[in-house]
Formats: structure tokens, C-alpha cells, sequence
């Protein structure tokens, strides 16, 4: 599991990723916490994320590498920590 802190649209956003936790604010999938972070994985479920050089993957909330990618795409983070799945580093 490991955590993802970055901004969306100016606004602060903390998400752990790896498993659900029924104690945060807002969980889809394996992501929980921000629920703008949240809404925002959970309403572009399915989506193409475009990655630059690379073949583009689906985003699927039940993957943290998936979500991971969108969040790095789609928003602008400025902090990673814990476990970061190694081909993602």
C-alpha cells in the first residue's frame, strides 16, 4: 500500500492506495481517501490514460498501477510514499 499526495485543480488532495479502508472519506476500488481524488478515478473508470512513449492502459480503480498512472497523467502529484509497485519507479 502507499500513499499519493498531489493537487487537482489547486486543491490539496492525500489518497492511500492498495486496498479499500471503510474509515476514510471516499474509497473506489483499491483507492481511498480525497474524495476530489476519489470522484475523479471513480467518474473516469474505463478511460484510456494517455502515457507519453508508452502503450495507453485503462484506468481500473482495483489496480493500483492503473491508478497510479492516472493520477500522475490527470493531476499534479508532488509526493509518493510507501510501497510504489517497482515497475512504477
Amino acid at each position: 500500500m502507499f500513499e499519493v499526495h498531489g493537487y487537482i485543480d489547486g486543491v490539496a488532495y492525500a489518497v492511500t492506495v492498495g486496498r479499500a479502508r471503510p474509515e476514510a472519506a471516499a474509497t473506489t476500488g483499491v483507492v481511498s481517501g480525497s474524495p476530489i481524488a476519489v470522484t475523479l478515478l471513480s467518474g473516469r473508470q474505463g478511460r484510456t490514460v494517455p502515457v507519453p512513449h508508452q502503450t495507453p492502459i485503462v484506468l481500473d480503480t482495483s489496480d493500483p498501477v492503473s491508478v497510479l498512472t492516472a493520477l500522475r497523467v490527470w493531476t499534479q502529484v508532488v509526493r509518493e510514499v510507501g510501497d510504489v509497485p517497482a515497475e512504477m519507479t
